[in-house]
């Protein structure tokens, strides 16, 4: 309520009755106001206290389920790497099923391997910049330079590769998507055709 508010309030000659009149009544009402905030404090612990349960079991609810998806996962990948030969033939790295995607894509990483033969060579040929105020070799900053666009074929990457102790890693790593439309699709029509024929699905056999 702004100041303007209450002086025509109090202009109006008329006072409601749960007004304070004195400043007596107005400390009352700061009493008043202390326990509203001391209930809504404890309203809000009541709160996190439940969500922290409610975290705590999803927690212990979901772990079945991720340690199965990490399985299922570790399946997949090591499927694709026995046969990834095959894929390779097709002139592809990945593969495009019903369900989703899964290949592999090239990843480049700088390794430090001695970091005290790296840091004494890149202080003493002028690349003081990709050492930290700790005297720490600047990761972030080596990688951007040599695996970056803002390094790739300049000659500071070129010097960069002759400091001992850091060389460029390439691996391929593992990826999946999961195509989440094709899950909820309809079914085919010829299983909607069988079902309405009243026959039934052939049935596989369990291996």
């Amino acid at each position: 309520m702004s100041t303007a508010e209450c002086a025509g309030r109090g202009q109006s000659g008329k006072r409601s009755s749960a007004e304070p009149r004195s400043w007596k009544e107005v400390n009352q009402r700061l009493a008043y106001l202390g326990e509203m905030e001391r209930q809504v404090r404890g309203l809000r612990d009541q709160f996190e206290q439940k969500v922290a349960v409610l975290k705590q079991q999803w927690l212990e609810a979901s772990q079945p389920v991720v340690r199965e998806k990490e399985r299922v996962e570790g399946q997949i990948e090591c499927f694709y790497w026995a046969h990834r030969d095959e894929v390779l033939a097709g002139g592809r790295k990945s593969v495009d099923l019903a369900f989703g995607r899964l290949g592999s894509r090239s990843s480049r990483g700088v390794v430090v391997e001695d970091a005290a033969a790296a840091q004494q060579w890149l202080g003493g040929n002028g690349f003081g910049r990709y050492l930290r105020v700790r005297t720490e070799i600047d990761r972030e900053g080596l990688r951007s330079a040599l695996v970056g666009g803002n390094g790739s074929g300049n000659g500071e990457s070129v010097e960069l590769l002759r400091c001992p102790g850091i060389r460029l890693r390439e691996s391929e790593e593992f990826w999946y998507e999961v195509d989440r439309t094709r899950l909820y699709a309809p079914a085919p029509p010829e299983r909607r055709k069988a079902s309405s024929n009243g026959k039934k699905p052939a049935q596989v056999e369990k291996q």
